[in-house]
């Protein structure tokens, strides 16, 4: 007898690299798991959703929380005000050695912004600062971070008491923006740097290959996929609108808030 099923099974687990890109996109992005579903299918078609479910499970992070933000006034109900940025790094081995790619998400509209640099050095962090300020229609209100040293420096290091040194460059770019700069604890599980040890730390996890060839083949493939998705990715947390078609009816409704048209902007957000 021939056996059931399908004759190419499909692929259902993940790898290391793949399992590291969709918790970076969750704790980045803060979508619901349908919304990452759809994003993340972009890279990896063969991912389900309780596959998706049960990765952010283990690492705690099925569970959307509650946003650092501070109530409204109670006397009238206003929309949430774009500009709040979560913001965060991380390290990518391609065949050229390591890459630092930086990306950052608003809170709000969704929009989702990244830079790739060569090598990591301290300067990455205020440049790529300063180029997602450059890039929006609108200012950036607010950006919330890990405790990594590329944004921040605590002193004393670690325990509750420790607070950032005003003298960083990443938070001297953010008083000269007047931006508020936000710090995540690093011991929950919705900081990056938190499910990076996590991951190392796994019994059984070998040291993973290159997965591009190139720096260059990360950046355009990593680009694609950030442009594909503010422009022509429809997130139920939107109404079923792209996270670019939210600014725009923003802009629509309270143009205000911007200091530019977003089409005109479209070029920098395309990466």
């Amino acid at each position: 007898d021939r056996p059931m099923g399908p004759r190419r099974p499909k692929r259902r687990s993940l790898s290391p690299t793949e399992e590291a890109t969709c918790t970076a996109f969750r704790i980045q992005a803060r979508l619901p798991l349908d919304d990452c579903l759809y994003a993340l299918q972009l890279m990896f078609p063969h991912l389900t959703r309780s596959t998706l479910h049960r990765l952010f499970q283990r690492y705690d992070i099925h569970r959307l929380p509650d946003p650092p933000r501070p109530e409204p006034a109670p006397t009238e109900a206003t929309p949430p005000e774009l500009g709040h940025f979560y913001l965060d790094s991380a390290d990518i081995r391609t065949g050229d050695g390591r890459a630092n790619m930086f990306f950052a998400f608003d809170r709000t509209s969704k929009i989702a912004f990244a830079r790739l640099y060569n090598t990591a050095q301290p300067e990455n962090g205020p440049a790529f600062l300063e180029a997602l300020v450059n890039a929006l229609p609108y200012g950036v209100r607010s950006v919330l971070t890990g405790a990594g040293s590329q944004f921040t420096a605590l002193q004393p290091p670690g325990g509750k008491n420790a607070r950032p040194v005003e003298s960083h460059p990443f938070a001297r770019v953010c008083r000269a923006r007047n931006i508020l700069h936000e710090v995540l604890p690093p011991d929950q599980p919705w900081n990056i740097a938190q499910i990076g040890t996590v991951k190392n730390a796994a019994p059984g996890r070998s040291k993973a290959h290159a997965h591009y060839p190139g720096h260059d083949d990360l950046r355009e493939h990593f680009l694609a996929f950030f442009k594909t998705y503010n422009f022509d990715r429809r997130l139920k947390t939107l109404r079923g609108r792209t996270p670019f078609e939210f600014v725009c009816q923003r802009w629509m409704e309270s143009p205000e808030q911007f200091h530019q048209t977003p089409r005109e902007n479209r070029e920098l957000l395309s990466g």
